[in-house]
This record gives structure tokens, C-alpha cells and sequence, in this order.
């Protein structure tokens, strides 16, 4: 089984052949500048299911940086990992970062050379995922991508920059994470608070109904924690995605997750270690939900007597039918016996 991935700033998706000549540069860079990046070489366990684990880190993400190399269509895992890739990106603000490395985009979008030779091969045990996997390599040959070219270590570095660049136009109401070494303006005596940044992963899923969400991220940025967004009225499919992670049918809102776990759950949170900020937060859920529950409420109970007033109004209104009914009844008796009392005495 599948541990459970957290928030994540970006999925790196590679083959083994750049593991440790480029994608783990590239990993470490983006680290070293705060985000928080899922990769298979620290974030999958011997024994994980990789699909799911994959699946599972590819949705927890807000972004995918693919390093294409000549060898990439020769791996099945990362073929599914760039179709479920660009199923997200079609649904949601998602990006992708495509990353040419050794290989021309002309020979991926048209699967030629090796692209060409390694997809022949899997048509002998995955031959109804081939036109599939096909679809999403010329999909993703149609999003701008960089070309590694020059020196490997300014090339990443621009990367990176390009990276946060895209991020903060995508996730614009995201706090962009502090690279390490530097101090937030303001918070010399905060070691917490950059610790924050990356050890909680942080989600506040919200909707446009809820408000009163808006409190809760001001305190969030008041701390400097980096946190996403997630709004459930743009995006339905993350209703869905919280009630799998509550495991619960009905969910409430603003909810605030932290490493997978609701700050206001019964089940106690982990890696959020700005204490005073955490029971804020909760002050502040906790009240919102309170109101919920009483406007709940007073709306159950104004139902109620709605229903009660209009069930008393038909009553009476029954009630008089039936009396003018028997008081009709009652004259046309009457009015037969006395019909009947002078045809007799005409007799």
C-alpha cells in the first residue's frame, strides 16, 4: 500500500538515465530556493505501489516539471505518470514545465527515433495504452518548453527562476516560499517561521460561499507560511479529493489541511510547530464553524414553522370546507322533509 504523499509545490517526472546527472540538480536547486518538490528517489518506500503513489503525488502537487530525455518513452511508469499529468492539467490551474534534455522536441511531439522504437515495443503487452500514451506526447509537445543548453548549472538556475515566475502568475493568493538562508523582512527572530515553510505542507480549501475563509489566510500570511488554495466552487473535483482525505461524506469549509490531516480533527496534526499561529487557526475554524452551525440552525427551525404555519393554514381551511359541506348537506335535508310534509298535506 501506498503511503500518503503531502503537499507539494511541483512532481518531477524523469527516467532513471537523469536521476543523478541533471534531475537531481534540478531537485536540489528547487529545495535550496524553498519549494517542496516530489521526487521517486526520497519520496517512494521499497515495497510502495508506484502507481498510486504516483497518483497520489501527481494530485497532491500544483505543478509538473517533465525532463524529457531520449530514453523517457522506454519506461511504461513514465508514460502513465505524463498521462495522468496532463489529465490534471486539463481540469485545474495545474502547469506543466516540460524540460528537453538531450532530445528534440520534434522527435517527441511525432515519436520518432527512440520515442518511435519504444513504443513499438509495448505494443506487445500495453497495446491499449499506446494510442493513449501517443496522444499525450504530441499533447505535450504543443506546451513551450526549455531546451538544456550552455551550462548545466546557469540553465538550472534560470529554470528555477522560470519555475517561481509561473507559479506566482498561476497561484497568484499562494505565499511564494523563502529560499533557504534568507530572513523574511520583519521576522529576524523567526527561525519557526522558515521552518514552516517547509516542513508543513498547508492546504485551505474554501469556496466562493465561504467568506469567512478569508480571515483564516489573513492569519496564515500574517505567520508567513506558505500555503495553498484550493477553491472547490472553480474546482468540483477537489470536493471529492477532501472527503477522501477526511474520509467523510460531508465535508465544511474553510477547512485547513496540514500534512494531510485537518487542523481541527480529531486525529492530531504533525509539522506545524508555530504553536500560537496553530491554535489561532483554530480559534478562528472553530468560531466560523459555530456560526455555520447556529445559521444552520435558525434556518432548520424557520423551515419548520414555515411548514407548521402552512400545515395549521391547511387544517383550517379543511375545517371550514368540511363544515360548509355539512351545513349544506343539512339544508338540502331540510329541504327535502318539508317538500315532502306539503306534498302530503296536498294530499
Amino acid at each position: 500500500m501506498a503511503k500518503e504523499a503531502s503537499f507539494c509545490h511541483v512532481f518531477l517526472s524523469f527516467k532513471g538515465e537523469t536521476r543523478n546527472k541533471f534531475t537531481c540538480f534540478v531537485y536540489e536547486a528547487l529545495k535550496a530556493e524553498g519549494f517542496i518538490a516530489f521526487m521517486d528517489k526520497s519520496d517512494i518506500c521499497v515495497g510502495d505501489e508506484l502507481n498510486s503513489t504516483i497518483k497520489e503525488g501527481i494530485r497532491s502537487s500544483m505543478s509538473a516539471i517533465i525532463i524529457f530525455s531520449q530514453y523517457y518513452a522506454e519506461s511504461t511508469w513514465c508514460l502513465d505518470e505524463l498521462v495522468l499529468i496532463l489529465e490534471r492539467y486539463k481540469v485545474s490551474r495545474y502547469f506543466i514545465l516540460p524540460i528537453f534534455y538531450e532530445v528534440e522536441i520534434h522527435d517527441i511531439k511525432h515519436q520518432l527515433g527512440n520515442y518511435s522504437i519504444a513504443l513499438e515495443k509495448h505494443r506487445a503487452r500495453h497495446n491499449h495504452k499506446v494510442d493513449k500514451w501517443r496522444e499525450a506526447l504530441v499533447e505535450v509537445g504543443n506546451i513551450f518548453g526549455e531546451h538544456v543548453e550552455g551550462l548545466q548549472s546557469t540553465f538550472i538556475q534560470n529554470t528555477v527562476k522560470l519555475f517561481r515566475e509561473r507559479l506566482a502568475a498561476r497561484f497568484p493568493e499562494c505565499r511564494q516560499p523563502v529560499p533557504k538562508g534568507q530572513v523574511l523582512q520583519g521576522t529576524s527572530s523567526s527561525p519557526s517561521l522558515s521552518h514552516e515553510s517547509s516542513a508543513a505542507k498547508i492546504i485551505l480549501y474554501t469556496t466562493t460561499r465561504a467568506n469567512n475563509g478569508e480571515s483564516v489566510r489573513k492569519i496564515l500570511e500574517s505567520a508567513n507560511v506558505v500555503y495553498e488554495v484550493r477553491n472547490c466552487s472553480d474546482e468540483p473535483m477537489y470536493v471529492s479529493e477532501l472527503k477522501e482525505l477526511l474520509g467523510k461524506k460531508k465535508v465544511r469549509f474553510p477547512t485547513v489541511i496540514v500534512n494531510g490531516k485537518d487542523l481541527c480533527g480529531e486525529e492530531e496534526e504533525e509539522g506545524f510547530h508555530n504553536i500560537e499561529i496553530r491554535q489561532k487557526l483554530k480559534k478562528r475554524l472553530m468560531s466560523l464553524y459555530r456560526k455555520q452551525y447556529l445559521a444552520k440552525a435558525r434556518r432548520r427551525m424557520k423551515k419548520r414553522r414555515k411548514k407548521n404555519i402552512f400545515k395549521i393554514q391547511c387544517q383550517w381551511i379543511v375545517n371550514v370546507l368540511v363544515c360548509t359541506f355539512k351545513t349544506q348537506c343539512k339544508c338540502n335535508v331540510s329541504g327535502d322533509r318539508s317538500h315532502r310534509t306539503e306534498a302530503q298535506e296536498h294530499c
